[in-house]
């Protein structure tokens, strides 16, 4: 047998399988220390839960990534929206549950959805910028999209770093977004609190770990996350024993933890544009982030703007989200708070039930 012609690309991909057995038995804990729990109270253990709740079909691949639709649930469909997901936690934190669901509240007011899955980076990971995103996959993305509304520009949502990803593609191709929607999306990364602190360059060195480890694996970047929420986890745990009587409560609980344990690595190229010229050196609140030659400028993003903000958001906080409203030229933009934390705009049935309902109200005008 003849020696592969990439090695390192071979190690990253086995690497990425590694890290998927890693999630699986991550994921397989959780759901065994919440039915140990339910067997105390003489319960029986709930139903592992589906990457994803809601029916849908793939509707074209590229490469590690993958195009899902949701169908509208109501008449008249509505002119599509695309999401774009962060690219290290999984797309489904917006399809959690069955009742507890993103996807499912906007397919039955009418809107037909269109997810961006980037799968894990694999040998590509190492040599991608942001460029590949903003350039090519995510107009990938709104041409496919676009297609089942006859052509022409579709409204863009965008979550964490995805919306990160999608304002900067909005503010590259304005013509190609008819509103933008961004959920917890940092803009103003000095004012990100503790992340942008850990990330200051005198402390820490994104290529020296890139040159490491090629692609950035999901455990280290999750230690990060996790000491963010270091004393949430004995709530958590309290929490689980207290409520192992409801149902409800525990599904909700391993079904979370499940997503929250069920990451992929960091593609190496774009981290060190990440942590750099975001974190480091702040470039894309002051118009000097180059992406694919040219800089781009926030004040292009003229199309419907909407800012949705946690109040409790450790990731994002607030203020680095609002700061886009201050560059952008939209004459429609809005500004909507909620007091949760950053996973709890997607995930909580409060944010269902009481935030969803007043960006879908939105979207309905935005689109048309």
């Amino acid at each position: 047998m003849s020696p592969p012609t990439d090695p390192v690309g071979a190690q990253l991909e086995v690497a990425d399988a590694l890290h998927a057995l890693g999630a699986e038995w991550s994921r397989a804990s959780v759901a065994a220390l919440a039915g140990a729990a339910r067997l105390l109270r003489g319960r029986p253990p709930v139903a592992w839960p589906h990457r994803g709740a809601s029916r849908h079909e793939v509707a074209a691949r590229r490469g590690n990534v993958t195009l899902r639709r949701y169908p509208a649930q109501r008449a008249p469909a509505r002119a599509p929206i695309l999401v774009v997901a962060s690219l290290i936690n999984k797309y489904y934190v917006m399809d959690l549950l069955p009742g507890l669901s993103v996807f499912e509240h906007l397919a039955g007011r009418g809107f037909e959805i269109w997810v961006l899955d980037w799968g894990a980076p694999g040998a590509a990971g190492r040599e991608r910028t942001f460029a590949d995103y903003v350039d090519d996959l995510i107009p990938w993305g709104v041409e496919q999209a676009g297609r089942s509304a006859g052509g022409g520009p579709v409204a863009t949502l965008g979550y964490c770093m995805g919306g990160t990803m999608a304002a900067m593609f909005a503010a590259r191709h304005p013509q190609a977004v008819r509103a933008l929607a961004l959920l917890g999306t940092p803009i103003d990364f000095q004012k990100s609190g503790l992340l942008a602190l850990w990330s200051q360059r005198r402390w820490f060195d994104a290529d020296r770990m890139v040159d490491a480890f090629g692609n950035v694996p999901p455990w280290l970047l999750q230690s990060a996350f996790k000491a963010l929420a270091a004393a949430d986890l004995p709530r958590k745990l309290t929490d689980l024993l207290e409520r192992a009587d409801d149902e409800a409560a525990v599904r909700h609980y391993v079904a979370l933890e499940s997503w929250l344990e069920d990451n992929v690595a960091f593609p190496g190229g774009v981290y060190r544009q990440y942590i750099r010229d975001c974190y480091q050196d702040n470039k894309l609140v002051r118009g000097q982030m180059v992406v694919g030659g040219k800089a781009i400028d926030l004040a292009r993003i003229t199309m419907p703007l909407l800012v949705v903000t946690a109040l409790r958001d450790r990731i994002c906080e607030p203020p680095s989200a609002r700061a886009l409203l201050e560059r952008a030229h939209s004459r429609e933009a809005k500004l909507l708070e909620f007091d949760t934390g950053h996973i709890g705009l997607t995930t909580s049935r409060r944010a269902l039930a009481e935030l969803w309902p007043q960006i879908a109200d939105w979207l309905e005008v935005a689109i048309g």
